[in-house]
């Protein structure tokens, strides 16, 4: 690269600065060194402010807002003060490989017609690390609609896109899909570059958000705002609907066979 472009890293946080240390660890560690780190406490908490000073890096800018109940407002106050040419995301409870900045600036410098990068993921807990083959590969939005392949902590992408087609949609009617909605509203938009490497750790152990073993509510809960990420594009005039009718009934197939699961769990006896 004939320069080295300025790359926003926005890591959106809460009330776990155990995982926050770590996290912050492992992006001011990366071999590519020109970047900013901006930490957003969803909620004033002076614990996520210690740990940010404690790395005495002036890369780093931490930053306070109101809890807004999810990772989506303050991902986009990250966005609105960066300052970087390609702006790339991580939950506090994720790592990152040394190298995973530096590869995928040289992706994007180099392929001009992508304007966003990700990964395969290994996921980890207290004791493993494991992959999970069928969540991994290249991404289209034809592909979104049926299954998600692209970790949120692995998006690398340019700054430009955010400005023109916005940032994570903060309706409660998308809640905890947020992530899916954006990717699917940029996949209209760009075209997604895949490395075929592990440059992400998702933490999987019990601190996770997402939940392990959904309700039933939970279940229904995510469908709908599956359905509305749906609607969403589909108003957008995006992509049109008969194209959304395979994918949603894709979702209540797998919701079924999930709810199916534990109902026979409870039934069966216990020895």
């Amino acid at each position: 690269m004939a320069d080295c472009p300025l790359v926003s890293v926005i890591i959106p946080t809460y009330n776990r600065p155990d995982f926050l240390k770590k996290t912050v660890q492992s992006i001011a560690e990366q071999t590519y060194k020109n970047i900013e780190i901006i930490i957003v406490s969803n909620g004033f908490n002076k614990n996520n402010e210690k740990v940010a000073q404690g790395f005495n890096d002036s890369r780093i800018i931490y930053v306070d807002q109101e809890n807004s109940g999810g990772p989506a407002a303050p991902r986009n106050h990250g966005g609105r003060i960066s300052k970087g040419k390609y702006v790339t995301f991580c939950d506090d409870d994720d790592l990152w490989m040394p190298n995973k900045i530096e590869k995928q600036i040289k992706a994007l410098e180099e392929n001009l017609e992508y304007g966003l990068c990700y990964s395969k993921m290994l996921r980890f807990d207290g004791q493993k690390e494991w992959a999970n083959p069928l969540e991994e590969g290249p991404a289209s939005l034809q592909s979104l609609l049926y299954i998600n392949t692209v970790p949120i902590s692995s998006v690398f992408m340019r700054k430009s896109l955010i400005d023109a087609f916005g940032g994570f949609s903060e309706s409660p009617k998308v809640g905890s899909s947020e992530d899916y909605e954006f990717l699917l509203r940029h996949a209209a938009e760009t075209n997604f570059y895949f490395l075929d490497e592990y440059l992400i750790k998702y933490w999987c152990g019990d601190n996770r958000v997402t939940q392990n073993s959904p309700s039933v509510a939970y279940i229904i809960n995510y469908s709908r705002q599956i359905f509305w990420c749906y609607r969403m594009l589909w108003k957008s005039r995006k992509i049109r609907l008969h194209q959304l009718i395979g994918p949603a009934f894709s979702v209540l197939f797998s919701n079924l066979k999930i709810l199916i699961y534990q109902l026979f769990t409870k039934l069966r006896p216990k020895n």
